[in-house]
């Protein structure tokens, strides 16, 4: 199934392109202290809001 697109729009609009094939994917040491970061505050914030539960008396 196709979606009508004009030719004036860009296929992806408006996000931009995709990485080259066969390129590797360009990844900052800030994206991945970001990724880190996020990961623990994922991973404390599950077992803390079930200690928030345990505790509420849920």
């Amino acid at each position: 199934m196709y979606a009508h697109q004009p030719k004036k729009t860009p296929a992806k609009w408006p996000f931009p392109p995709g990485p080259r094939r066969g390129a590797p994917a360009k990844l900052t040491r800030g994206a991945m202290v970001t990724d880190i970061c996020l990961v623990a505050v994922w991973g404390a914030t599950i077992p803390g809001l079930m200690w928030l539960g345990a505790a509420g008396g849920f």
